[in-house]
């Protein structure tokens, strides 16, 4: 019993309650086992106990009409011990259950002690998710209660002698791009910021500023590698100092830590990898800098940032690192006549863990660039080891089909328009997400443009594009029951192709009626709002079901991250709880009227 409720302590909203409420319930409680086909209560009647699902599953009807299944860790029961009202539905164990039978006295008694558990049950979806993601983070913030000091924090240290003169001293700082001077004395070392240049500008000739040691900071605070993060914050704090020098035992200096550094990397440390991927002199600093983004993406998700913020941000710090590829791969005779192109999920910004490579390149009419080959695959061998695979349809600059001129675009256009069959209908959503993150820009907003005269001008073909909003059918069967036909994954839906790509897809499709130039599927929701296509109550239920279907879905592939597993885009329908999977039902259901919309609005019953 004690090891069962101790499981109990980590979910929702049991979770809310302490030592002592665990205990009120161990003495009144029990563990019951009921057959399959067992009646718990009937419609009509008030249940005397609540129930909490261990293992198996209960159906809750109305007139034989299936409302809702429960499963384990779920709750039930609790609503009409709380109002003491009757049960509006009939709970038949479906599956073999073993439950928690706390009495209707000691759950009441204990809604009177907590009243942010009594809150829970009245709470709305909304409000539960919340209390989710604050659990989340609660769990998050305690892993970083005890990270360390590494060298990717660190500033490049520079180093001088006490009787350095202080411009020559500086000059050395320029040059080394550090942010702090580390000051060697004959006893010990002293540190020189801005605080004491500003000094030395203001008291040079007065107090005949010479050596640098005349404007250090002495003896300097500093701290050892491997060094806890929080101590190094509290030693910061207290000395009231911004940059704190890192020593090896042997006491060879190996960087300053900024407070800035600090407080972004306990927070979410977005800024420190923006940073370090602009500073990044080479391309083993880019891929250095790289290696912390699914940190960063970890910590916002506990911290229960949206999805789509997180890909925002991902998206953004993508944008310098490729933006810092082209500059040290691709030749600076090549910068003004080609344009760097990314597709799929990273040309709409939506991309969050790293998924396959999908990139092509534009050339200058004419220009046929020397060693255009080599060139091209050392930029895909970086991106191979950054982490990102190779795309399995080779949507990829090596691949001769994108990576051509703009005629030769041009032409594809034509005959994608002209021939709508799968690879084309399949090239042209590739290319219409594509966001031109480096060289002459001009180049693709030319072909953009070409690509909306040409679809404005054969607007029937927007029926054949938009077909493959119909592609996939819905986890979602009759009684709002999940429906997990894969036999390799048992108890699973693959949401890219339940719901995720239907959703893109048909915001794709009226986007390239709209001639809408966003990428970003939320941007582009937003638009077809702005442009009178669909009104705010719309838009925003459909981006709430973009952000709940993406949020469960980077959830499920963190897990499989840290768990070192294979990352794929099924969803556990077990490990969800109830709030979780009456959220997706909901978001699944708005995915369903959405492509009907997308059906009618394009005629598709009458496209063969």
């Amino acid at each position: 019993m004690i090891a069962l409720l101790d499981t109990l302590k980590s979910h929702l909203p049991f979770s809310l309650l302490d030592d002592a409420a665990f205990k009120t319930i161990e003495a009144a409680s029990q563990i019951a086992y009921y057959p399959q086909d067992t009646v718990l209560f009937s419609e009509g009647e008030i249940p005397q106990v609540i129930y909490l699902v261990i293992k198996g599953a209960v159906e809750a009807t109305n007139n034989e009409d299936l409302i809702d299944v429960y499963h384990s860790n779920d709750v039930f029961a609790a609503i009409e011990v709380l109002k003491n009202s009757a049960s509006t539905e009939t709970y038949t164990v479906s599956e073999e259950l073993i439950c928690y039978e706390i009495p209707s006295e000691t759950f009441l008694a204990l809604t009177k002690e907590y009243p942010e558990f009594k809150t829970y049950f009245f709470s709305s979806i909304a409000e539960r998710i919340d209390m989710l993601k604050e659990k989340r983070e609660n769990v998050k913030a305690a892993e970083m209660m005890v990270a360390r000091v590494d060298d990717s924090l660190l500033h490049p240290g520079c180093m001088v002698d006490a009787d350095t003169d202080i411009l020559e001293a500086l000059r050395t700082l320029e040059n080394s791009r550090a942010s702090a001077l580390i000051i060697k004395n004959e006893y010990g070392y002293g540190i020189v910021t801005d605080a004491d240049l500003r000094y030395y500008i203001l008291h040079k000739e007065e107090d005949n500023l010479r050596k640098i040691s005349q404007i250090q900071s002495y003896p300097v605070i500093a701290i050892e590698e491997d060094e806890l993060l929080f101590n190094v914050l509290l030693t910061m704090t207290e000395h009231n100092i911004k940059h704190l020098p890192v020593f090896d035992e042997r006491k060879t200096l190996l960087g300053v830590l900024d407070l800035t550094d600090l407080l972004s990397y306990l927070s979410n440390q977005t800024h420190l990898i923006a940073m370090q991927m602009q500073k990044a002199e080479n391309i083993e600093e880019v891929i250095k800098a790289s290696e912390r983004i699914e940190i960063m993406v970890s910590v916002l998700h506990a911290k229960g940032v949206k999805s789509r913020y997180i890909a925002k941000m991902v998206s953004e710090i993508h944008k310098k690192m490729y933006a810092k590829l082209f500059e040290f791969i691709f030749p600076e005779s090549w910068h003004e006549r080609c344009t760097l192109l990314l597709l799929g999920s990273e040309g709409r910004g939506e991309q969050i863990l790293r998924t396959d490579q999908d990139n092509a390149i534009i050339f200058e009419e004419g220009f046929e660039p020397e060693e255009k080959e080599a060139v091209l695959l050392r930029f895909i061998e970086t991106l191979d080891k950054i982490g990102f695979p190779r795309c399995q349809g080779n949507v990829m600059v090596i691949n001769p089909e994108w990576s051509k001129d703009l005629a030769g675009y041009k032409s594809d256009i034509r005959l994608w328009i002209a021939s709508p069959d799968y690879n084309g209908l399949m090239n042209m959503a590739i290319f219409y997400d594509t966001y031109a993150v480096a060289g002459n820009i001009a180049l693709f907003k030319t072909l953009r443009d070409y690509l909306f005269e040409k679809v404005q001008a054969h607007k029937e073909y927007l029926s054949y594009f938009a077909r493959s909003v119909e592609s996939f059918e819905s986890p979602l069967g009759f009684f709002s029951r999940f429906v997990s036909s894969d036999k390799k994954h048992k108890d699973e839906i693959d949401i890219k192709k339940g719901a995720l790509f239907a959703l893109i897809h048909g915001v794709r499709a009226l986007s390239l009626e709209h001639t809408i130039t966003k990428t970003n599927t939320t941007e582009r929701i937003k638009e077809l709002n702005n442009v009178g296509y669909m009104n705010k109550e719309d838009a925003h239920e459909l981006l709430e079901a973009l952000e709940i279907i993406n949020t469960l879905r980077l959830h499920a592939q963190l897990e499989k991250l840290e768990n070192e597993k294979e990352m794929d885009n099924y969803i556990c329908l077990r490990t969800l709880g109830k709030l979780e999977r009456d959220t997706l039902k909901e978001a699944l259901k708005t995915v369903e009227q959405f492509k009907k919309r997308v059906a009618y609005h394009f005629h598709l019953a009458a496209v063969s």
